[in-house]
């Protein structure tokens, strides 16, 4: 992940019908241009476009785009395309993850 690009986890709850599982809930904002290529999910996430425009796509998939107001699922897969698609606005989203207490929603190369 591009030191430029923030991920704020705004909540984490445990799951109480699900022991051992929580949700979490991130704020995550792209500046122009920037990207975080080739990372993976081992869990779905469900999200939501804020401002500007995300490109999207896993594995050998055509790129997808999303604008402020749509929503999109991150598979649990590997994020082949994942940027931000202005070289002159930021792109903001939020997105929730249902991750076993613990364990990462996202994998980023060398950790």
């Amino acid at each position: 992940m591009g030191a430029q690009i923030t991920r704020e986890l705004l909540q984490t709850t445990p799951l109480a019908d699900l022991p051992g599982w929580e949700a979490r809930l991130f704020l995550i904002s792209y500046p122009p241009g920037a990207d975080a290529n080739n990372h993976s999910h081992p869990v779905v996430g469900v999200g939501f476009v804020l401002e500007g425009v995300m490109v999207s796509a896993f594995d050998d998939d055509p790129e997808e785009t999303f604008v402020a107001g749509q929503s999109f699922v991150d598979r649990a897969s590997f994020h082949r395309i994942a940027r931000n698609g202005s070289a002159i606005k930021p792109m903001t989203f939020l997105i929730a993850y249902t991750v076993k207490t613990g364990e990462p929603n996202t994998v980023f190369p060398g950790t």
